[in-house]
């Protein structure tokens, strides 16, 4: 694949050349970095993101991408917004859009808003086409937050602020202020508790809730979260053992959870654990929001809500959980609905008939993410130079083999794709695994054996098949609730149906025989001769295991056939010995004839 390098000198086509192109510079970019550089040898390779840092866990990857040095393989502040592969040179065309620098933290809907405001030139500065050879998306799930509710008018001529929690606003002032937050799901229980407390303090927090999340207790560091923070460190650098040991049991437990809990067919075990779950909920909230928060739907249908402060912070008094519908905006508020729940503390706030008009400076939005919309707004153009949504949207929805690859975008895979999501493990090990994958199934272009690998159709259409089918006997999929792990025709092409462990196996052991691979022609008698191998490998296999029963259950006929030959002396069934017997379970007593061996 040669090196990083410049096409045309200073000609006006003149591009940059990536043998490898990872979109995204958060936990899967940095791990398919890691990859590429450490296990495979590969280190002409590029890393783009858009926003001006990498990931979410800024400080932990940041060491990661120093201790393996790929800080400078990462270019931030770039947008990948358009791939198109190019068939007759069997490469990428990639465009780059450079941004103005921190105008790649806000979502697409906000870069558009300031653009549309101040002109184009307030967040993008230009832009360039490059081309690679492979190209790797991590630009993950949880990407682009959703809009505002569509159908609530109203936001144009509200005087407070609003805007979404996973584009935090810091320079909004709480003190003493309403605050409105929308939704109950999992961001949404680590903003309110943190409102009431410094440096926020605000004044008054109204939650609005559709329906009610499955809570369960957040899992506390191992002797209480000060010991672990002051010992563990020091602990953990000297016996890193008692950390993998610890990470092994957290994924034992959850892999345990899964088998128990998340399928469908096991009713009896789920029952027992919704019943502690919601006894609870109930023992730490007042009276008034039990009704309220009694889910109506099976546990993990939805995404679970680990709290450790939410449920407690409801017993303040500044804070109320209400199901009324959101109408409309005002200058100074909105306007809630008629609820259709009936606890003590609605009816007391609202006439069931009329509408109550709330006092808000502030709306936080934690009302999800478009989940289901993958690689937005990114535009890959495939093969047949239709766009891969408007191939997506032809199959019905989004799918890809493995969750990686799809047939007709060749050198092309993605990290985190269409049904690679779970609900009771890590994403991350999830994305390691599948690095993992890529990498084996792209080290032949890399070692310059092969031009292009492909995922083949059929592969394609049986995986998705499978998946599908397993998800019919899950909760994410039959659970009675709609999530967003599906899409508005209630699809789910989002979880992953089996378990973590074996999504690991899969990833451990490709199927390579479901991919098509154009091989050069040295890298064609290179598999040739690999092919061979491995088949002499099989055959000696198989010879070992015919020789070792020929020898280990048929030692007498040998010994009896060699005693013959030499000319024995008279040969006789009964004539004495001490041979062992080596059959699994015979006698250990060593025997005194041929005839017992027989």
């Amino acid at each position: 694949m040669n090196n990083i390098h410049v096409e045309n000198g200073y000609g006006t086509d003149a591009y940059t050349y990536y043998p490898v192109l990872i979109v995204g510079a958060g936990e899967s970019g940095i791990a398919t970095g890691w990859r590429l550089k450490e296990k495979l040898g590969c280190s002409q390779f590029r890393i783009f993101d858009r926003q001006s840092g990498v990931g979410d866990f800024v400080k932990y990857l940041l060491d990661v991408a120093a201790k393996y040095q790929l800080v400078d393989k990462i270019q931030l502040n770039t947008d990948v917004t358009e791939l198109r592969w190019l068939d007759a040179d069997a490469v990428w065309e990639v465009t780059l859009t450079h941004l103005v620098p921190g105008t790649g933290d806000l979502s697409a809907a906000d870069r558009k808003v300031r653009v549309d405001k101040e002109g184009t030139r307030s967040v993008y500065v230009g832009t360039e086409k490059v081309r690679a050879k492979i190209v790797v998306s991590c630009v993950g799930i949880l990407v682009e937050p959703n809009d505002w509710p569509a159908g609530i008018p109203g936001q144009n001529i509200f005087h407070g602020d609003i805007f979404h929690s996973a584009r935090w606003r810091q320079d909004i002032d709480f003190k003493n202020k309403d605050v409105v937050v929308v939704g109950t799901g999992c961001s949404a229980a680590q903003v309110v508790p943190s409102l009431f407390e410094e440096p926020y303090k605000a004044r008054s927090v109204t939650q609005l809730m559709r329906s009610p999340p499955w809570v369960m207790p957040r899992l506390e560091e191992p002797f209480g979260k000060d010991k672990y923070a002051r010992y563990a460190p020091r602990l953990l650098r000297y016996l890193p053992i008692l950390g993998y040991l610890y990470r092994l049991a957290l994924y034992l437990l959850v892999e345990l959870i899964w088998m128990t809990v998340f399928q469908q067919k096991n009713h009896k075990w789920r029952t027992k654990l919704e019943s502690s779950t919601l006894a609870r909920t109930h023992s730490l909230i007042p009276e008034k929001y039990h009704d309220m928060m009694t889910p109506r739907y099976s546990y993990g249908c939805k995404r679970r809500v680990f709290d450790s402060a939410w449920l407690r912070s409801m017993q303040r008094s500044n804070f109320r959980l209400t199901t009324q519908p959101l109408l409309r905006l005002e200058p100074d508020g909105i306007v809630l609905g008629s609820s259709p729940h009936s606890a003590a503390e609605e009816k007391s706030s609202a006439d069931t008939d009329t509408e109550e008009h709330l006092p808000t400076s502030i709306i936080v939005l934690a009302n999800g993410f478009s989940a289901t919309r993958f690689l937005h707004p990114l535009t890959v153009y495939g093969r047949s130079g239709i766009s891969l949504h408007d191939h997506w949207r032809d199959l019905g929805g989004p799918q890809a083999y493995m969750g990686t690859a799809v047939h007709g975008f060749p050198n092309f895979f993605m990290l985190t794709g269409p049904n690679t999501a779970n609900a009771h493990s890590s994403l991350i090990t999830s994305s390691e695994n599948t690095a993992g994958y890529i990498g084996r199934i792209i080290r032949p272009v890399l070692n310059n054996e092969a031009t292009v690998v492909e995922v083949k159709s059929d592969a394609e259409q049986k995986w998705t098949r499978d998946v599908q089918s397993e998800l019919r006997g899950t909760v994410f999929q039959n659970g009675g609730c709609r999530s967003w792990y599906q899409d508005a025709d209630g699809f789910n092409w989002t979880m992953y149906p089996r378990s973590q462990t074996d999504f690991t196996i899969r990833c451990l052991f490709p199927r390579y025989n479901d991919f098509e691979t154009l091989y050069t022609p040295s890298g064609l008698r290179y598999y040739k001769v690999r092919q061979v191998l491995r088949s002499l490998a099989a055959l000696g296999v198989m010879m070992g295991v015919v020789l070792y029963w020929f020898f280990a259950y048929r030692s007498a006929d040998v010994v009896r056939f060699c005693y013959a030959a030499l000319g024995g002396d008279s040969w006789r069934a009964d004539t004495p010995c001490t041979l062992m017997d080596p059959r699994p379970g015979a006698s250990t007593t060593p025997t005194t004839s041929f005839k017992n061996l027989v």
